[in-house]
């Protein structure tokens, strides 16, 4: 049952998420609409750099030690992943290669790994053949029987044929992937019309004319900034306006319902997860009003604890004349008062400790991405893989059991 009403509480989360990204304005409507015409791309490559920056302030001195290891590491560090993506229309046959590389002035040379996947989910079973190029400093630390192979190789039949492994309903499972995100993106569509947050957070802040292929192009720019108050304001609205909403408390009943068709309905205990569905929605109707009073006054008592920092969330999204969004750049600012938290959370009538922690952290995020070649000529090349250079991820699970103690 618990894991039921988190499912829910993760399914409510989902919308809204989304709902961030929407809203009745003519802005928000253009860009929701690019985020669903983007999901129609068959074929591109993508750059995504990501840095990570934290500061403290307020610190006890057990927390400087700590950081003293920790900042220079994570400041100093830059992610970079490029990727391929090539699929047929109806997203059951596609290949994917992502290219991953973490650099850092605090590591003597890049950590570089790879991930090719190949799916195949056209037939009654689907097919998912995967290969990991693993970082050098970890194929170091192998067990001796698989020193000097780079690859691991992984596939769906030998997963689902390992002991303990729940087997799936395939069609089913085939069916939800094919049906259900068209259903996802046409209920935001619905929903957004109603959701009219007073928080104005979306708007075209710029055009653009660039040269593609010897063609000129235009592109708009749209921009989603939030402060640390709009934020707030905007998960009161979100929470009031999702709970009162009988259209998206039924959508993610049929969500959840249709994630537990997924395995053998005859068994059992799948019988019995469809009965909690049902039952924790019973129960959610029935409680909502106190539920929503108390989340309401959880959301009263943040207010005075500050969630962004002075820079808030501001992200760029462009989107061309085709209707696609082609770059995402963005940096969002976060702070974690840790003393204000615990406080919060905590039992007030424990007093504190000298052990506590009294810092208060600020954290930065700032990413890039550029997509390109979207439904063009994009290539997969897998590398090639046999008994010497690669060993199956079954292989790690039989070494690792094999080392277990025995009594």
């Amino acid at each position: 049952m618990i894991k039921t009403k988190r499912l829910v509480a993760l399914s409510i989360g989902l919308i809204m998420t989304a709902s961030l990204f929407t809203g009745c304005s003519t802005d928000g409507l253009v860009l929701m609409n690019a985020f669903g015409k983007s999901q129609e791309i068959t074929s591109m490559q993508s750059q995504t750099d990501i840095s990570v920056k934290v500061s403290g302030s307020k610190m006890s001195e057990q927390e400087q030690q700590m950081m003293s290891t920790m900042l220079p590491m994570i400041n100093g560090a830059n992610i970079s992943v490029s990727t391929k993506i090539n699929q047929n229309k109806e997203k059951t046959i596609g290949k994917m290669q992502s290219d991953i590389s973490l650099k850092s002035d605090q590591l003597p040379e890049p950590i570089s790994m790879s991930v090719w996947a190949d799916t195949d989910m056209s037939g009654d079973v689907p097919v998912v053949n995967e290969v990991v190029k693993m970082p050098q400093l970890m194929t170091a630390q192998f067990p001796k029987k698989l020193q000097g192979k780079e690859y691991m190789v992984m596939n769906l039949s030998d997963m689902t044929s390992a002991p303990g492994m729940v087997q799936p309903n395939y069609k089913k499972l085939i069916s939800f992937s094919k049906e259900f995100q068209p259903k996802f993106l046409d209920f935001i569509a619905k929903y957004s019309k109603q959701f009219n947050p007073t928080t104005d957070y979306i708007k075209n802040v710029a055009s653009q004319n660039f040269l593609e292929d010897n063609i000129m192009k235009s592109a708009d720019v749209y921009q989603v900034k939030l402060t640390d108050k709009s934020f707030k304001d905007l998960m009161h609205y979100t929470l009031n306006n999702l709970a009162g909403n009988a259209d998206a408390m039924t959508f993610v009943k049929d969500y959840m319902l249709a994630i537990s068709s997924i395995y053998d309905v005859t068994d059992a205990k799948n019988k019995t997860n469809k009965d909690e569905i049902n039952k924790a929605f019973d129960n959610l109707t029935t409680e909502l009003p106190q539920q929503l009073a108390t989340l309401n006054k959880a959301l009263d008592a943040i207010e005075g604890i500050k969630i962004l920092g002075d820079n808030g969330i501001t992200i760029n999204y462009t989107v061309n004349d085709d209707g696609y969004v082609i770059k995402e750049k963005g940096n969002a600012e976060f702070v974690v008062d840790l003393p204000s938290i615990i406080k919060l959370a905590g039992n007030t009538s424990v007093p504190s400790t000298s052990s506590d922690p009294t810092g208060v952290y600020t954290i930065g995020v700032s990413f890039n991405t550029d997509m390109t070649n979207i439904n063009g000529d994009v290539k997969v090349v897998f590398p090639k893989v046999d008994s010497t250079n690669s060993f199956n991820f079954t292989d790690v699970m039989k070494l690792a059991s094999e080392e277990l103690p025995t009594k």
